[in-house]
């Protein structure tokens, strides 16, 4: 999951001695919201879309692009988590990979980290998602995943969605033919079944069964 396998071919850097014009031309070709900015091979920051639109066409001034640019940036140390939370912080599609000393990796966009999450067997397994909610000082992982299991179904992820000093809601993503007997333990354990979403596939088979039934009777 570190940021370094998961690098973009096709962006292209910006450089400080490019004219804004041409920088906003990058921009938008590429569809970002940010540029990252070199000098050589040293990061200086990244701007923004409607900061360089702002910008005079034609004035190549190094100091003025710099009064513009942000100090967001990810080292090849993060991971695709670490990249999702910067880019919500800094309102961004794509982040710089920089190494310890200021040097140029890469890029991250946003749509890279989409496409490499939704692999991801806790997505996209065909599975049951259930949300759960129980006071927070009774929280308990381990509880959670033993439910499932001794009801003979298999766990692909779990993930905390709020957690207040009161309360905590995780969402699990399971597989199971037991759900009804997964939901009677949850309830024995304290824990309430806030969501469900799956398609029952036996439900449908006996409604199905039953409108044939009804329209055979009804001949």
């Amino acid at each position: 999951m570190y940021v370094t396998a998961y690098l973009s071919k096709e962006i292209k850097p910006g450089k400080i001695n490019y004219s804004p014009e041409h920088l906003l031309q990058m921009v938008q070709d590429m569809k970002l919201t940010h540029l990252p900015i070199f000098d050589g091979l040293d990061f200086v920051g990244n701007i923004a879309e409607e900061d360089l639109a702002e910008l005079t066409f034609g004035d190549e001034d190094q100091d003025l692009l710099k009064d513009y640019t942000e100090s967001f940036f990810l080292t090849e140390d993060h991971t695709l988590l670490d990249a999702i939370q910067l880019m919500y912080m800094n309102h961004t599609n794509v982040l710089p990979v920089i190494t310890k000393e200021n040097r140029y990796v890469g890029c991250v966009t946003q749509q890279t980290i989409l496409e490499e999450m939704a692999k991801f067997p806790f997505i996209s397994e065909l599975a049951v998602s259930m949300v759960v909610s129980i006071a927070s000082k009774d929280l308990s992982m381990s509880v959670i995943t033993n439910i499932i299991e001794s009801n003979n179904g298999k766990i692909f992820g779990l993930m905390l969605m709020d957690n207040t000093e009161d309360q905590s809601n995780v969402l699990v993503r399971f597989s199971s033919s037991n759900l009804l007997s997964i939901g009677e333990t949850f309830e024995r354990y304290g824990y309430q079944v806030v969501q469900k979403f799956y398609n029952d596939e036996k439900q449908e088979l006996l409604q199905t069964r039953y409108a044939q039934l009804l329209k055979y009777m009804n001949t």
